[in-house]
């Protein structure tokens, strides 16, 4: 049975996916062991939008 849950904040900063902290993706797979969790969606944002991102800070 999968279990639903809502990402309440992400901090992978370098993820096109996440905009001031929130997930924007529709739907994250994330892989638990003992020692982490990993978000298996993660994808790097293109250079020009970090850029842009860390101007607007």
């Amino acid at each position: 049975m999968e279990t639903k849950t809502i990402v309440s904040r992400c901090s992978a900063s370098q993820c096109r996916f996440n905009q001031d902290q929130n997930c924007t993706a529709g739907q994250i797979e994330v892989s638990v062991s003992a020692e982490k969790a990993e978000c298996l969606t993660f994808s790097p944002r293109a250079e020009g939008a970090a850029q842009q991102d860390r101007a607007q800070q």
